[in-house]
């Protein structure tokens, strides 16, 4: 997961892992749940297409994924305190 947010500069700002830098990174209007279910669906895809079945179970998915995010970053702010 921190592979794939580290790969791409729109999901290491809207998360809180880099501040810009002087980019302009634009999200394409999306919002951060949005952004939790596109990782869900690279991490975990079912078939071919890279698409769930069921929209309930991306949901969870994209709820899971925005916790270990949260925690990810909590981890990394602490670590610069000290």
């Amino acid at each position: 997961m921190l592979g794939l947010i580290k790969d791409n500069a729109t999901w290491k700002v809207a998360f809180g892992f880099e501040k810009g830098l002087g980019q302009k990174v634009k999200t394409g209007g999306k919002k951060l749940t949005e952004h939790h279910q596109a990782i869900s669906a690279k991490l975990f895809p079912d078939n071919i297409s890279g698409r769930w079945t069921a929209d309930l179970d991306m949901k969870k998915l994209g709820y899971a994924i925005k916790n270990r995010i949260h925690r990810c970053v909590v981890l990394s702010l602490a670590m610069l305190e000290c």
